[in-house]
């Protein structure tokens, strides 16, 4: 039940409930511990004011006959009275009754909190008691006392004057400590994020890099092998891009690189992905529902691209060169496919642009790539 109520809770939230939740029941602890020290200071103090009184009664009589007599006077239902010398009682104030409480001499010093006497709970009550010599052959007055707390009220003051200006600054700071924490854990979580973006996404156009590319395409394959689904995968290399790398610089470049990036997303379907694996070259993963849609998809895409793109003032116009390689059993391992659509893109490439399926790629264009795939310098191809 506790986790299921956690879980409620916003994530973002848990940490500053948890402070607290943890403040409010240390402020709690901290209550019943003053609570219990109060209470014991209170018996120490009563403790202190019955040795003063039993001392002040015997230091204001002279006479050795009459010396514990006014002692011995208080009454047994809330005093007892003892003289003794080591077990023996020499005499007390119950009048030959049995209104006394038992209490073990030897055991007395057991419960002794100071010099002047102690506390012990006898049959569900407090009792203090206090000793003090009388003479110096061992003879004792050992003071009884049935204590009793003096409330709520007194505690309330305590509590009031001593606790709760602690109590509300604990609560603040825990309540500060609180967003402090979020605050660095919300750092610590962005940074995270943002090494975990670049470790999968390009930094120039923000896609999905290679890594993020392999991933997803696992994935699909996985798919395709449960579902029988289809999707395709297209290469494509930008026709034109190094013409105005040379001519413009690599700013302006860059700004293009940017400019496509953003078409081919606009130009994708949801579920569809698009990466850059590098210079100007990118892949697409195409989840292929209806048969045909994905030629449909790259016809778009090609048609987006071919339009004029401005930059600095100058007008840029680039073309595209797309192999394309479909997959519906999901057999084949995923670098292969990337090469089948790597072929097709260079040899639509070499004919001067446009979209090509790897199944149509006759037998003669696959020995005229073998016979060429060495001796081009920025490809390479696992022949």
């Amino acid at each position: 039940m506790f986790i299921q109520l956690i879980k409620r809770i916003p994530e973002k939230y848990r940490i500053l409930y948890f402070l607290v939740i943890t403040s409010l029941i240390g402020v709690s602890l901290i209550l019943i511990a003053v609570y219990n020290a109060s209470n014991e200071l209170e018996v120490i103090h009563e403790v202190e004011n019955m040795h003063r009184f039993a001392t002040a009664q015997l230091n204001r009589e002279h006479s050795d006959t009459t010396l514990q007599q006014p002692l011995l006077s208080l009454p047994p239902a809330d005093y007892q009275v003892m003289i003794i010398r080591g077990e023996e009682v020499l005499a007390d104030n119950l009048k030959n009754t049995d209104d006394g409480w038992n209490i073990q001499l030897s055991t007395l010093n057991e419960s002794r909190v100071t010099e002047q006497g102690g506390y012990l709970e006898l049959d569900g009550q407090t009792l203090t008691w206090a000793l003090l010599p009388i003479t110096n052959d061992g003879t004792q007055l050992l003071l009884l006392h049935r204590f009793s707390s003096s409330g709520a009220s007194s505690l309330t003051q305590v509590y009031v004057k001593r606790m709760l200006v602690p109590a509300i600054f604990y609560v603040w700071l825990m309540v500060w400590m609180g967003f402090i924490v979020r605050y660095l854990t919300d750092k610590l979580s962005q940074q995270k994020q943002a090494m975990e973006h670049m470790a999968l996404h390009d930094t120039l156009t923000g896609l999905p890099n290679r890594n993020l590319l392999d991933d997803r395409l696992n994935t699909m394959l996985e798919m395709a092998k449960r579902k029988q689904n289809r999707f395709t995968i297209v290469m494509i290399d930008l026709d034109g891009f190094k013409k105005i790398n040379d001519t413009y610089g690599h700013a302006v470049g860059d700004e293009l690189l940017k400019e496509v990036a953003s078409r081919l997303n606009d130009s994708l379907r949801p579920h569809d992905t698009v990466c850059r694996v590098g210079g100007d070259e990118f892949i697409l993963l195409l989840d292929d529902m209806q048969k045909g849609s994905s030629l449909d998809i790259c016809k778009r895409v090609s048609t987006e691209i071919s339009k004029p793109i401005f930059i600095q003032g100058a007008e840029l116009n680039i073309g595209s060169s797309m192999g394309v390689v479909t997959c519906s059993e999901g057999n084949e391992r995923p670098e292969a496919l990337i090469h089948k659509a790597d072929q097709a893109m260079y040899l639509v490439k070499s004919k001067g642009g446009g979209i090509f399926m790897y199944d149509e790629i006759s037998a003669s264009e696959h020995a005229e790539l073998r016979q060429t795939c060495d001796a081009v310098e920025k490809r390479k191809f696992a022949c």
